[in-house]
C-alpha cells in the first residue's frame, strides 16, 4: 500500500465530510481486502457485512449477466443495502485484480446517523437529487451577497392580504385600509383576485368621483399577480415591465399579500449590481449604451454562477434580461422608422431555441423570427429585421451562424405562410422539415401583436401527426450519451455536454409536450412539471430527467462563467481535467438517466420496431 487508508479516505469526498473521531471509527473497523480478475466479491441476493471503498483495479457491478454499473478507484460500492438492510441488488466482480477497503457496516451505520452531511450526500445521491448533492459538495458555507436573486416572493410578504368584496364601497374601502394602515386594497370575487384599489386611485376619486361608488369603478383589473414560490428578482422585472408600484402576490389562486417596489428594493440592498444594470438598459438610449450595460450583466451573471446559484433561477434571471434588451432595441430601430416616415404593419417578433424555452444562459446568440400580417410588407420587414438583427449583434448578442433569423426571408414570413410552412413540415417528413420542426415548435413572442402568434399556435394543434411525432421521437433518440462499461468514454479528450446530454433531454421532452398538444409551454421544466401532472410521466421519471438536466445545464453553466471571468468565450466540451471527480461521478449518472429517458421514449412510439 502507498496510502494508508485514513489518509486515502481523508481525500476523498463524503470521507472529508468527517470528523478526526468518525474518521478513526471507520479506520478501527476496515480491513484490506484483495480480488483477482473474475471473482466475485458480493453475489447478488447476498448480504454483507460490509461497504466497499475501491482502493485499486475495477469492480463490475451485474444484473445477472448485465453489467449495470463500475466502481474504480475512489469510489463507493455497497451503501444501499448498508443503509437498508437489504440484500445487494446487484453482484460485485473484480474486473481486474482488485484491492478494496471494506468498512464494517455497523461503525458505518453510526456515523451515518452522527453526521448529517455526511449522510445527506449518500441519500441525495441514492435518490437521484442532483441539486442537493451538488449543493452539499460547495466548500464555502457562508452566504453570498446575491443570495436576494434566491429569496421567493412569499418570503417577504409581511402582512395578511387586506381585501374587499366588488360591491364594496369606496368610502368603505378607504376606512379598511385606514384601518389596517395599509396603501391598497385587493378586491376579490369568489377567492379570486379580480383588482385592486390603491393610494393613487383615491386621489381619482377626490378629483372627480363620488365616495359611494363600488370599488369596481376606480380598481385596476386585471389585476397583475405573481406566485409566491417565485424568485423576488422575477417579481421586481414584472413590477418594472408593467410600470407598476404594487403586485399581487398568489398561491394556487388564492390570495397571500401585496407587495410593492419599496418592498422589494429594501432586499436587493446593498447587493443590488445585476438589479442596477437592469433598469439601465431599459432607460438606455443609444447602442452604445446597451452594449455597455449588457458587457456588464454577462460578468454579474459569471460571477452569480460561480457563487452558486443554480441554473433555473439565473436562466430566468438571463431571459428577462435578454427579453427586455431585446425589446428595447427593437423600439429604438421602430423609433428610426418612424422618424423617416415609415409605419409598420402588425407584427410579432418570436425567439426560438434556447431562448424560446426560457433557457439561456452566458454564450447565448440570436434565434429569432418574425410573423407579420401579410404578403405585401415582406421587403419592409425584412429591411427592419436586418437592422434589429444587426443592432442585437453590435452589442453583444451574436448573429446566429445557422441563419436563424428573422432577417433571413425564410423566417419572415406573413402568418399564413408561417401555417403553410408547419403544414408541410408536419406531412412532408424529410430530415431538413424535422429539424425545423425542433427549432421553431420552441416559438415564444417577445413583442408585438400577438394575436398573430396565437393564431399560429391554434393552425399547429390541427396540423400535428402521430408520424411526425414518431420522427421527431427517433430524432431525439437518434444520438445517445455516451456510456461505457468504465464509464463515459471520451472524457479525457472532450464530451459535448449539449449534444449528448442538453438536447435529448429537451428534445425528447418536446415531443412528449406536442403529444399531448401543450405548445404554449416551452420550457423544458415547466413541459415536464404539465407532462407529471397530466399522467403521461411518473412523478420519478419526471423528478429525476429534470435533477439530471439542471445538472448538466449548470455544468455547462459553470463552465461558461469560468471562461467569462477569464475574458474568453465559454464553449459546451467538459473535459476530465475541468472536473473534479465528484462531478464526474454525478455526470455519469446524469447521462444514464438520460439513456434511460430515450429507452422510454422509444419503447413509447415504438422507434426500433417501427423503422
Amino acid at each position: 500500500m502507498t496510502s494508508p487508508p485514513k489518509e486515502f479516505m481523508r481525500r476523498i469526498k463524503p470521507f472529508s465530510f468527517l470528523t478526526e473521531d468518525e474518521l478513526n471509527l471507520l479506520v478501527d473497523n476496515l480491513d484490506v481486502e484483495a480480488y483477482e480478475k473474475g471473482s466475485t466479491i458480493v453475489k447478488k441476493g447476498k448480504q454483507s457485512k460490509y461497504i466497499f471503498l475501491v482502493f485499486s483495479g475495477v469492480v463490475g457491478l451485474y444484473d445477472d449477466d448485465t453489467l449495470v454499473d463500475t466502481a474504480s478507484k475512489g469510489e463507493i460500492f455497497g451503501i444501499l443495502s448498508a443503509i437498508t438492510g437489504n440484500p445487494f441488488s446487484l453482484s460485485a466482480i473484480a474486473m481486474d485484480d482488485t484491492i478494496c477497503y471494506r468498512i464494517k457496516k455497523e461503525a458505518f451505520n453510526k456515523v451515518f446517523e452522527k453526521n448529517p452531511k455526511f449522510s445527506a450526500f449518500f441519500s441525495t445521491f441514492i435518490n437521484r437529487r442532483f441539486r442537493s448533492f451538488t449543493n452539499l459538495l460547495k466548500e464555502t458555507e457562508g452566504a453570498f451577497q446575491e443570495e436576494i436573486y434566491l429569496t421567493r416572493v412569499k418570503e417577504i410578504v409581511t402582512k395578511d392580504p387586506v381585501v374587499c368584496e366588488p360591491n364594496t364601497s369606496i368610502e368603505e374601502a378607504a376606512r379598511i385600509m385606514l384601518e389596517k394602515n395599509v396603501g391598497s386594497i385587493v378586491v376579490v370575487d369568489q377567492g379570486k383576485a379580480v383588482g385592486i384599489l390603491t393610494d393613487h386611485d383615491l386621489k381619482r376619486v377626490l378629483i372627480s368621483g363620488d365616495k359611494n361608488a363600488k370599488v369596481t369603478e376606480f380598481m385596476n383589473s386585471p389585476v397583475i399577480t405573481v406566485n409566491a414560490d417565485q424568485p423576488v428578482f422575477e417579481a421586481y422585472l414584472t413590477l418594472i415591465n408593467k410600470g407598476i408600484n404594487y403586485i399581487v402576490v398568489v398561491d394556487n389562486g388564492r390570495v397571500e399579500g401585496v407587495i410593492t417596489s419599496k418592498d422589494i428594493l429594501t432586499q436587493f440592498e446593498p447587493s443590488s449590481s445585476l438589479i442596477a444594470l437592469y433598469r439601465k438598459i431599459r432607460k438606455a438610449n443609444s447602442m452604445d449604451e446597451l452594449k455597455s450595460h449588457l458587457a456588464g450583466i454577462r460578468k454579474a451573471v459569471a460571477g452569480l454562477a460561480m457563487k452558486g446559484v443554480h441554473f433555473y433561477e439565473l436562466s430566468r434571471m438571463i431571459t428577462s434580461v435578454y427579453d427586455s434588451t431585446v425589446v428595447r432595441v427593437i423600439k429604438m430601430v421602430e423609433e428610426d422608422f418612424k422618424k423617416d416616415g415609415i409605419t409598420l404593419p402588425d407584427y410579432v417578433w418570436i425567439h426560438v431555441g434556447s431562448s424560446g424555452r426560457k433557457e439561456q444562459i452566458i454564450a447565448t446568440d440570436q434565434d429569432n423570427c418574425l410573423i407579420r400580417s401579410a404578403d405585401e410588407d415582406e421587403k419592409l420587414m425584412i429591411e427592419f429585421a436586418k437592422k434589429v438583427n444587426e443592432a442585437l449583434d453590435y452589442i453583444g448578442i451574436p448573429k446566429c451562424t445557422a441563419n436563424y433569423m428573422a432577417s433571413n426571408p425564410k423566417w419572415n414570413l406573413s402568418l399564413e405562410d408561417w401555417k403553410a410552412n408547419f403544414e408541410k413540415w408536419f406531412t412532408s417528413l424529410t430530415g431538413e422539415n424535422i429539424r425545423y420542426l425542433s427549432v421553431f415548435l420552441d416559438m415564444r413572442p417577445i413583442y408585438g401583436d400577438q394575436k398573430l402568434y396565437l393564431a399560429l399556435l391554434d393552425h399547429i394543434k390541427s396540423n400535428i401527426t402521430n408520424q411526425a411525432i414518431r420522427f421527431l421521437a427517433l430524432d431525439a433518440t437518434s444520438i445517445e450519451p455516451p456510456i461505457g462499461f468504465f464509464g463515459i468514454k471520451g472524457l479525457e479528450k472532450g464530451l459535448d455536454i449539449k449534444l449528448h446530454g442538453i438536447y435529448p433531454i429537451a428534445n425528447g421532452v418536446r415531443v412528449l409536450a406536442l403529444d399531448n398538444k401543450i405548445l404554449d409551454t416551452t420550457n423544458t421544466r415547466e413541459r415536464l412539471e404539465r407532462l407529471s401532472e397530466m399522467g403521461v410521466l411518473s412523478d420519478e421519471r419526471a423528478r429525476e430527467v429534470l435533477e439530471s438536466y439542471e445538472f448538466l445545464q449548470e455544468l455547462r453553466l459553470k463552465r461558461q462563467s469560468a471562461a467569462v471571468s477569464a475574458g474568453s468565450e465559454g464553449d459546451n466540451v467538459i473535459r476530465l481535467e475541468n472536473i473534479d471527480r465528484i462531478d464526474a461521478y454525478v455526470l455519469k449518472e446524469a447521462l444514464k438517466i438520460v439513456s434511460s429517458f430515450q429507452n422510454f421514449i422509444r419503447g413509447k412510439y415504438r422507434i426500433e420496431s417501427g423503422f
